[in-house]
């Protein structure tokens, strides 16, 4: 069948054409050429159907009673609202506060890295350190310097830290 025929009516000879659902049984019961055989929406669900040439009277016949019912759906669906939509879905926004966080931390841990890397070597070693749980006697061996010596240092350079990211609170 051509895509013409489902129009169900061929403007050559006035030929209506109505959907019989078959099934694999009916086909092969009633030894229906599968060619024939065409997907078609039938309510809300595609359907497996063949055309069959009926006349003008029982064409009529048999859409009226589905037009009816398509128009009486029409009139009966309100408008559309976004609001109604929500409610009957259980729609929610996206919750984009922790989204927010996640950013604005991301940007805090890049501004961190950016303020380490302007620190004096001597500085970097002792944080690096520090961040990896080590004392302040082992900080101070490493590096050459007491363990007081490290722990005034280690305050001065967490304070120039706090200034550069006091912005980020």
């Amino acid at each position: 069948m051509d895509k013409f025929e489902n129009l169900q009516t061929s403007s050559e000879n006035k030929q209506h054409y109505i959907p019989m659902e078959v099934t694999p049984e009916t086909i092969k019961d009633f030894g229906i050429n599968p060619a024939d055989v065409v997907w078609m929406r039938i309510g809300n669900k595609p359907k497996k159907v063949i055309m069959i040439p009926v006349t003008e009277e029982q064409y009529y016949e048999y859409m009226r009673p589905l037009w009816r019912e398509d128009k009486r759906q029409q009139r009966q669906e309100p408008m559309a609202s976004l609001d109604k939509m929500y409610e009957e879905n259980e729609y929610e926004a996206a919750d984009t506060s922790g989204l927010e966080a996640d950013v604005m931390k991301q940007i805090m841990i890049d501004e961190l890295y950016a303020a380490l890397d302007g620190l004096e070597e001597i500085d970097r070693t002792i944080m690096e350190m520090y961040s990896t749980n080590h004392s302040e006697a082992e900080i101070g061996q490493a590096v050459g310097m007491s363990q007081r010596g490290v722990g005034k240092r280690k305050q001065r350079i967490l304070l120039k830290l706090r200034t550069c990211l006091q912005d980020y609170k």
